[in-house]
């Protein structure tokens, strides 16, 4: 019988950590996890998901200067006054990702702090892939068709407010080392060898 496992993914905007994650999801023939959990949560808790998707990728960032969110681990029901806050819907988010691991499917997610909701488990190999500054705007200008300097900006933007809502929301530190299990540099390594340092991290736990 195949082992309950979970992979998470973080990334720096450009690195590629997004197409690593569906890589390895090939490999290994595990799901694949990305904007899909945001309808989940929408379908269990009611709630529309254009509501998630502005917390996911639009929060005020005036809202991370403020008390951080501490996660409780907990969602509000329908009536209760923070039902449609951007706290329980960070919580409707982790408790759906929470659910998929303890449903046994093997699975791979990219980003959705998976690093955080799924640290209390075992069997979860967390992963932060990051890549030079080069690297990242030459990938976001041939994405998105914006010059370097608009790359720039856009990745820039793109971090630092991946870095506020990780803080916001777990009170971690979204780029420290010690959250992960193993940091690759995709421009040094590129995407082939680093899909098969996740495998190898992934036997190497005896997952697989």
């Amino acid at each position: 019988m195949a082992k309950r496992f979970a992979i998470t993914i973080a990334r720096t905007l450009g690195s590629d950590g997004g197409e690593i994650a569906r890589r390895v999801a090939q490999q290994l023939n595990i799901r694949f996890i990305d904007k899909e959990l945001l309808s989940i949560a929408s379908s269990e808790s009611g709630i529309s998901e254009a509501l998630f998707n502005v917390m996911d990728e639009k929060l005020n960032r005036r809202i991370f200067r403020q008390s951080t969110a501490a996660y409780r681990g907990e969602v509000y029901a329908p009536g209760h006054e923070d039902f449609l806050s951007n706290k329980n819907l960070f919580e409707y988010q982790s408790k759906v990702l929470r659910d998929i691991y303890n449903q046994g499917e093997p699975f791979i997610v990219v980003g959705r702090a998976g690093s955080f909701i799924l640290d209390e488990f075992p069997n979860v190999v967390k992963v932060n892939v990051v890549a030079s500054e080069q690297y990242c705007v030459e990938n976001i200008m041939d994405r998105n068709c914006i010059s370097e300097s608009e790359a720039k900006k856009l990745i820039a933007k793109t971090n630092k407010y991946r870095y506020d809502f990780f803080k916001y929301f777990t009170g971690k530190e979204w780029g420290n080392p010690l959250n992960y299990d193993l940091c690759l540099n995709s421009s040094t390594l590129g995407i082939e060898n680093c899909v098969q340092l996740i495998v190898e991290s992934v036997k190497a736990k005896g997952l697989l």
